[in-house]
């Protein structure tokens, strides 16, 4: 017989190759090459090979102490070797009765209740290493050597090392327990300022997330004010307004300029026809003066009629008239010729006046630079529509995410100052009795590993007794931590820049005596001592 001993595997049923029975298709029986809870292989097939994957129905006999119990099993094929004429089963489903007496016979097999001849002979198979049972004689005189106590002695060191260890770690805890106080609920904490919406408006999206810091001045959020934006869009239609009237003032001042150059040409030429009409009207004067002399003369000799010296008399004044005229144009002409630079009148009205239309121009750009101061401080004060951090610092809560109307007052976000740390630490109503002010206390950063001092500034027992809907003290069970303990970082210890406000903290104080006939025996004790130095002074 031959002992086979396979390597441990890794498949989920145990598999044993105790007698089992399978019988399938054309009914032929055949002897299970091993088999488990998840399925059946036999050797030795011979006839037509079922395809892998294919169901078949198999009648298994398993022989348990004498009798043999068969069950039905729905199996499908999963490996076939020919050249071994080897075919596996995996079973598709096995019935309660069926699963519990196979894994009934394969628990017994392996616990040893029930074993096969294989099993036997690999028990007996086990190498054992003979020992002797005579002493072993001494080499020397045949008494035994005297050895050192070495197990002794390290067992000994052992209990002894033990044993300090215990009662140091022992001595410790009482002395924690009883001297010290020891807080584990306790953080670093910072003052918080509540920013608050300046104005009625839009909050543009805030760049930053719960948690971030910021530094001094940085912007955290953009205000959209509708009322300064209407004001705004206002004051950009006045300004574009006065904007195109000042260009039209100055358009027009410069196309009057332009034909301020022909009016002058144009009186000059009336300056030069009046003057050569005045040249001629004097002649004409000379003539009806020498006429009317020569009438006149005629007339005293009885030569010409009455009527004819009045002609001669009426013809000589107008002439003058005539004349007097052409001297008043000539007067007219020479002073608008004088101011052709700046003005143009055309017998009956002036029709360009370079100094109105100056004083236009300058009307239009005061109205345009008043206009444009407006302007550019309504978008002055738009863009400091601003929230920006009051100091360096962590944000602790945002209120408003963004693009919401939001009334003025209302809080944006909360902001955690960096300096000015405190720890505060949480204790029950029992222990806060244990706590003094001005008392110093050791202060452990588990983030950081470091030990830090601090000194109690404030104690607060009943803060959190304040009912909020009822305006009075109601008082809580001694063991919830409803007293706080507020301890400055000293001054050697706030120069390290790792600790942050949030940091979990352990704090270590000092105990106090709580018990009056204590404190009486304290303060005697400390009296008599401090008199003692006194007298001994």
């Amino acid at each position: 017989m031959r002992i086979v001993r396979e390597r441990p595997c890794q498949r989920r049923h145990h598999r044993v190759t105790a007698p089992l029975h399978v019988t399938f298709g054309c009914g032929a029986k055949y002897r299970s090459h091993d088999w488990s809870l998840g399925g059946v292989s036999i050797e030795g097939f011979e006839g037509d090979y079922p395809a892998v994957g294919d169901k078949v129905e198999l009648l298994l006999e398993l022989p348990f102490q004498g009798y043999d119990i068969s069950f039905d099993v729905e199996a499908s094929v999963i490996r076939i070797s020919e050249d071994d004429r080897v075919i596996a089963f995996e079973f598709e489903e096995l019935t309660e009765r069926s699963h519990d007496l196979m894994n009934h016979f394969i628990q017994d097999l392996i616990r040893g209740k029930m074993g096969t001849i294989e099993d036997a002979i690999c028990r007996i198979d086990v190498p054992v290493t003979p020992i002797s049972t005579e002493p072993d004689p001494n080499p020397t005189q045949g008494t035994a050597v005297r050895r050192w106590p070495v197990k002794t002695l390290v067992m000994s060191s052992l209990y002894i090392v033990l044993g300090i260890f215990v009662f140091g770690y022992v001595g410790l805890l009482l002395y924690s327990n009883i001297m010290r106080l020891e807080v584990q609920s306790a953080v670093v904490s910072a003052p918080l300022q509540t920013v608050k919406m300046p104005v009625d408006g839009i909050v543009r999206p805030i760049r930053f997330v719960e948690g971030a810091r910021v530094r001094k001045g940085d912007e955290i959020a953009r205000i959209d004010n509708l009322r300064l934006a209407g004001r705004i869009s206002d004051a950009e239609i006045k300004y574009n307004d006065v904007k195109d009237a000042l260009w039209r003032a100055e358009q027009k001042f410069r196309v009057e300029k332009e034909r301020l150059k022909l009016y002058q040409i144009i009186n000059r030429t009336d300056r030069d026809i009046v003057v050569a009409r005045i040249e001629a009207r004097k002649e004409a004067l000379k003539a009806a003066d020498a006429h009317l002399q020569r009438t006149h003369a005629l007339a005293a000799k009885g030569y010409a009629t009455a009527a004819k010296l009045d002609e001669a008399r009426n013809r000589q004044a107008t002439a003058a008239a005539a004349l007097r005229e052409a001297e008043l144009d000539l007067e007219r002409a020479s002073a608008m010729d004088a101011v052709s630079g700046r003005r143009h009148y055309n017998h009956k009205e002036f029709v360009t006046d370079l100094d109105m239309m100056s004083i236009d121009v300058s009307e239009a750009r005061s109205r345009f630079e008043t206009a444009a101061m407006q302007l550019h401080a309504l978008q002055v004060m738009q863009e400091r529509q601003v929230v920006r951090a009051p100091f360096d610092g962590r944000i602790v809560t945002l209120f408003q995410s963004g693009d919401s109307n939001v009334l003025r007052d209302e809080p944006l976000l909360v902001l955690e100052r960096d300096s000015d740390l405190t720890i505060t630490a949480f204790l029950n109503q029992e222990e806060i009795l244990e706590v003094g002010l001005n008392d110093e206390a050791q202060v452990f950063l588990p983030a950081l590993g470091r030990h830090i001092v601090a000194r109690v500034v404030a104690i607060d027992r009943s803060s959190a007794f304040v009912d909020g809907k009822s305006d009075h003290y109601t008082w809580r069970g001694t063991s919830e931590r409803t007293a706080a303990v507020s301890l400055k970082i000293q001054r050697e210890s706030r120069q390290n820049q790792e600790i942050r406000a949030g940091l979990p903290a352990v704090v270590i104080f000092d105990r106090r005596l709580t018990s009056d006939i204590y404190s009486r025996i304290s303060d005697f004790s400390v009296l008599s001592r401090e008199e003692a130095d006194a007298e001994a002074l």
